[in-house]
């Protein structure tokens, strides 16, 4: 790692739901996640009927999680945020099947950069087995 490289810390556990008010209004706080999902999220969640409330906030930049605030009028939060990740999910498929077929050398690029990205969690893991 050089001088000028940050290492940002792992987060604890993937999802952790903060609070224990009613079921309708929950924050859930996301590890290892910023902005860009936290806002990707916030934007379906308000669209959702039952959503009475959507907002995210990162607690600070060098925390490695977005609390994601949900309340609903019937539904759970939880469910409301479940479906809204699902949503999230089908739309960044779509955009990438269209992209694959509008731009053949898209889906090489995406081979290269997911075996790349393995290879780095390998020296990752490798690392923290060394230290």
């Amino acid at each position: 790692m050089s001088v000028n490289e940050v290492k940002l810390k792992k987060a604890t556990t993937p999802l952790t739901i903060l609070g224990n008010g009613p079921a309708t209004s929950r924050t859930f706080c996301i590890g290892d996640e910023d902005h860009t999902l936290g806002n990707a999220l916030r934007h379906i969640l308000i669209r959702q009927q039952d959503v009475d409330f959507a907002g995210y906030s990162v607690p600070h930049p060098s925390e490695p999680f977005v609390h994601i605030r949900v309340q609903t009028s019937s539904e759970t939060a939880a469910a409301a945020l479940h479906q809204s990740c699902h949503t999230l999910s089908q739309q960044c498929q779509l955009v990438l099947e269209q992209l694959e077929r509008l731009v053949p050398a898209t889906k090489e690029d995406r081979i290269r950069i997911e075996q790349a990205l393995l290879e780095d969690a390998e020296e990752e893991d490798e690392d923290e087995m060394e230290e």
